[in-house]
């Protein structure tokens, strides 16, 4: 049987790392550059805050390639394939999948199965699950869209709760 290094790891973290903010600004030039809101000021640009986040999380990736590139890691990496290592590459992919399905299905159908699919996987109850990640996300819909007027994705069905 094959077996993934541990060292293996960590490039597999980090190019998932990576893509979250690459999704991003791909979304910034394409579903919200699409619907008219990714540009002006604060209160008409959806993109500004996500494309902020994206620049960190792009910043964070360069730092940690420049630190595997350079060995600067311990000899045996955290990041050997123990369960939680497993969960934190599972939730990962679930946050590019979800980036990636958010801009054709919108926020509105997207991050209640996110928020859902996070608490089950964090070991809390299938209907506490269902519940949490409902409330989470109208909660959230309801603050940005709601109170501080921002745009959130509606997709192909054009959902939109609070605006």
């Amino acid at each position: 049987m094959n077996r993934i290094k541990p060292f293996a790891y960590d490039w597999i973290v980090w190019a998932l790392f990576l893509a979250l903010p690459l999704v991003i600004f791909w979304q910034s030039a394409t579903s919200l550059a699409d619907q008219g809101v990714a540009q002006g000021g604060p209160m008409e640009n959806a993109a500004l805050f996500p494309r902020m986040i994206a620049w960190g999380l792009l910043g964070l990736a360069i730092l940690n390639a420049g630190r595997l590139m350079l060995g600067r890691i311990a000899n045996s990496s955290p990041l050997t394939p123990t369960a939680t290592t497993r969960l934190a590459l599972v939730v990962s992919g679930c946050f590019v999948l979800y980036l990636l399905t958010l801009p054709y299905l919108g926020y509105h159908l997207t991050t209640p199965v996110l928020m859902a699919l996070l608490l089950n996987l964090f070991g809390v109850g299938r209907l506490a699950s269902l519940a949490g990640g409902v409330v989470m996300s109208l909660v959230t819909a309801a603050v940005f869209q709601g109170l501080l007027n921002v745009v959130l994705p509606v997709g192909i069905f054009e959902i939109t709760g609070f605006g």
